[in-house]
C-alpha cells in the first residue's frame, strides 16, 4: 500500500470516521507495531478475503488496523467522509466523547437528530404535532386534505424526498409508526376483502397490532415462511397464499409487505407486489426497514401500492420526540377505507403539522385538537419575498450526502462487520461449529440491507441469551438489542434419511442492530470489540452466574 494511499487514508479517518486516531499526539511505538501487524495481515488482500480467526479480545487488531483493512476490501469508502463531517458537526449525540454507540436509528431506540435545528439559547420545540381523533375514513381523508401553506409545503417536501407522485396520495401523519398500521387495520375494509398476508421473518409490534385488530374483524392472517439461516422466502408457499381463494369474485384483501428485513437484512423482490396486484391483492409497503436515500428510487410510478408506511425517526427525530409517521393512501384506492366496525375508537389518533410560533389566528381551533402534543425537527424560514421555505434538516443532510454515498457506506460497513464477527472463533477448537457467532440471516450478499442479526455461542456450543447480550452492551453503552425471528421452517430429515421440509413455525430470539447513514467505522469497531469478549469462557460465565443470582433476588 503507498504511503501517498496511507495518507489519504489519515486525512479522512482524522476527518471523524475513527474519532481522529491519526493525531501527532497518538504516534507511538504501539502504532509502529499495530502498523507492522497488519502488514502481516493483509499482505496482499484484506482479512475479509482470508480465512483469518481470532480467538481472543487480545488478538484483535487495532482500530487504525482495522481502519485500513476496511479501506483494503471498500476503497471507495474514503469518497464518504462528507458524512463523518456532518457527524461531527450536527450530531453531537453520536460524537465520540459522548461514548455512545447508537444503532438502530429507524427502529425503536433513541432517534437520530441534528443539533443545528435547535433555537439558540432557547427551549422551545420548533414543530408540534397536535392529535386529533377520527371515526371514518371519510373524515380521515377529510382531515388530510384541509392544509394550511405551511403543512402543504411540509407534504411536498416529504413527497419529493420519498419521489413520490403527489397527486396519486394522501399523506396522512401519525404519531409514529404503529400507529399507521393500526389506522389502516381499523379502517381496511375486511368484511369485503376478508384476507390479510403479511411478510415479516421478525416479530413487529406494529405488524402484530394489525395482526389482532383483524383477528377481532373475524379475519384469519397468514404469514409468509422463512427459511433457515438464511431467513429468504420461502416462494412456494407465498405464491400458493398469493393465488389463495382464485375462485371468489372479491378481492383477496390486503398484502403487508417490507421491502427489507428490519433484523436480517434480507430483501424482497418487487415482483411479489406485481404478483399481489394481478390476484386483486390491495398492498402495504413497509418502507421503515429502507435507508434514507433507497426511498427515492422505490420506483413507485411503476408498483403504485395502494397504502404506503414510513417512517420519518431517522432524519426527522428530535431528542425530546421519535419523530413521525407516515400513511399514504393512493386516490383510486381510498374506497377500501370503510369498515364495518372500529374495534378501539382510540387508534383512529392523526396529527396535524403545525409551526411551534405559530399565532392563535392561523392555529386549528383548540376544541378539535387535543392538548397533548408530540414534537419533531422542521424549521421554517421567511424570506424577503415573503415566500415560505421548510428546512427539513435531517432530509437534506441524507441529500446532500445522495444515494450513492450512503449506499456504498453501508455496505461498506454491513459487510465488513458481518466478516469481522464470523473471524471469531474459541480457542482451542478446530471444528466448523465452535464459531462465537452465528449469523441469522444472509451473510455478505451485495444487496442484503444494513441490518444483521446474530447469536453468540459459548465454547461448549451453547447459545448465550440474546437479552444477555443486550444488558452487557447497554453497560458499553452499546445500542444492540434482542429481537425474535419468525415462521421459520427448517429443513429435517424424515425416517428414510431423505431431505424434509419441516413446518416448525420456529421462533428464535437472536441480537440484532442497524446501520444508519450516521454510522462510522468507529462504531462497528466497537461493536465487534465487544462480542469478541465472549471468547473468554470465564466472562461468559460470569455472567450466566449474575443472571441466575438476579433471577432469586426476584
Amino acid at each position: 500500500m503507498s504511503s501517498h494511499f496511507l495518507q489519504e487514508a489519515s486525512e479522512a479517518c482524522f476527518n471523524g470516521c475513527c474519532s481522529s486516531p491519526f493525531s501527532t499526539q497518538s504516534i507511538t511505538k504501539k502504532q509502529e507495531d499495530e502498523n507492522h501487524e497488519f502488514s502481516l495481515i493483509t499482505t496482499g488482500a484484506s482479512f475479509l478475503t482470508r480465512d483469518i480467526k481470532f480467538t481472543s479480545q487480545e488478538s484483535l487488531p487495532s482500530l487504525h488496523t482495522s481502519f485500513y483493512d476496511l479501506i483494503t476490501a471498500f476503497p471507495d469508502y474514503l469518497q464518504t467522509s462528507q458524512a463523518d463531517h456532518l457527524r461531527t458537526t450536527e450530531y453531537q449525540n453520536l460524537s465520540y466523547s459522548s461514548s455512545h454507540v447508537l444503532l438502530n436509528h429507524t427502529g425503536q431506540q433513541q432517534p437520530l437528530f441534528s443539533y443545528s435545528q435547535s433555537i439558540s439559547g432557547s427551549d422551545q420545540s420548533l414543530f408540534t404535532l397536535p392529535r386529533k381523533q377520527v371515526s371514518s375514513g371519510e373524515e380521515l381523508l377529510s382531515f388530510a386534505t384541509e392544509e394550511s401553506r405551511f403543512q402543504t409545503r411540509m407534504r411536498r417536501r416529504i413527497t419529493s424526498f420519498m419521489n413520490l407522485e403527489e397527486s396519486e396520495y394522501h399523506m396522512i401523519l401519525t404519531q409514529d409508526r404503529s400507529s399507521a398500521f393500526k389506522i389502516l387495520a381499523e379502517l381496511y375494509c375486511f368484511k369485503t376483502c376478508p384476507n390479510l398476508l403479511t411478510v415479516y421473518n421478525y416479530e413487529d409490534e406494529a405488524v402484530e397490532e394489525m395482526i389482532r385488530i383483524s383477528e377481532k374483524k373475524g379475519v384469519k392472517p397468514k404469514a409468509a415462511e422463512f427459511s433457515w439461516p438464511s431467513t429468504e422466502i420461502v416462494s412456494e408457499k407465498l405464491k400458493r397464499n398469493i393465488a389463495r381463494s382464485k375462485r371468489r369474485r372479491d378481492k383477496r384483501g390486503l398484502f403487508v409487505f417490507p421491502l427489507q428485513s428490519l433484523v436480517t437484512g434480507a430483501s424482497y423482490s418487487y415482483s411479489w407486489m406485481s404478483l399481489a396486484h394481478e390476484n386483486e391483492w390491495h398492498v402495504l409497503l413497509d418502507t421503515s426497514a429502507l435507508s434514507s436515500k433507497d426511498m427515492e428510487t422505490l420506483g413507485l410510478s411503476l408498483f403504485r401500492p395502494d397504502f404506503l408506511i414510513c417512517s420519518f425517526t431517522e432524519v426527522l427525530g428530535q431528542d425530546d420526540g421519535p419523530g413521525f409517521g407516515c400513511l399514504f393512501v393512493k386516490k383510486s384506492s381510498s374506497q377500501a377505507l370503510s369498515p364495518e366496525h372500529i374495534t378501539n375508537p382510540a387508534n383512529l389518533t392523526v396529527v396535524k403539522a403545525e409551526p411551534a410560533w405559530e399565532n392563535d389566528e392561523n392555529a386549528l381551533g383548540e376544541s378539535s385538537l387535543d392538548h397533548e402534543e408530540d414534537h419533531t425537527d422542521i424549521v421554517e424560514v421567511e424570506e424577503e419575498d415573503d415566500k415560505t421555505i421548510i428546512e427539513f434538516r435531517g432530509l437534506d443532510d441524507a441529500d446532500s450526502l445522495g444515494l450513492v454515498l450512503i449506499s456504498r457506506r453501508l455496505k461498506s460497513l454491513t459487510l465488513w462487520l458481518v466478516r469481522a464477527l464470523t473471524s471469531l472463533k474459541h480457542p482451542g477448537s478446530h471444528q466448523p461449529e465452535m464459531h462465537l457467532v452465528k449469523i441469522c440471516g444472509p451473510k455478505t450478499r451485495p444487496k442484503r440491507g444494513p441490518s444483521i442479526s446474530f447469536n453468540v455461542f459459548d465454547w461448549q456450543g451453547e447459545k448465550v441469551d440474546p437479552l444477555v447480550v443486550e444488558r452487557l452492551a447497554e453497560r458499553e453503552k452499546i445500542g444492540l438489542r434482542c429481537a425474535y425471528l419468525q415462521k421459520i421452517s427448517r429443513i429435517g430429515k424424515d425416517k428414510k434419511g431423505s431431505d424434509e421440509k419441516q413446518n416448525l413455525s420456529l421462533r428464535v430470539s437472536v441480537v440484532c442492530l442497524r446501520l444508519g447513514f450516521m454510522t462510522n467505522f468507529d462504531d462497528v469497531f466497537r461493536v465487534w470489540g465487544f462480542v469478541s469478549r465472549f471468547l473468554d469462557a470465564d466472562f461468559v460465565e460470569k455472567e450466566k452466574w449474575r443472571k441466575k443470582a438476579l433471577e432469586k433476588n426476584k
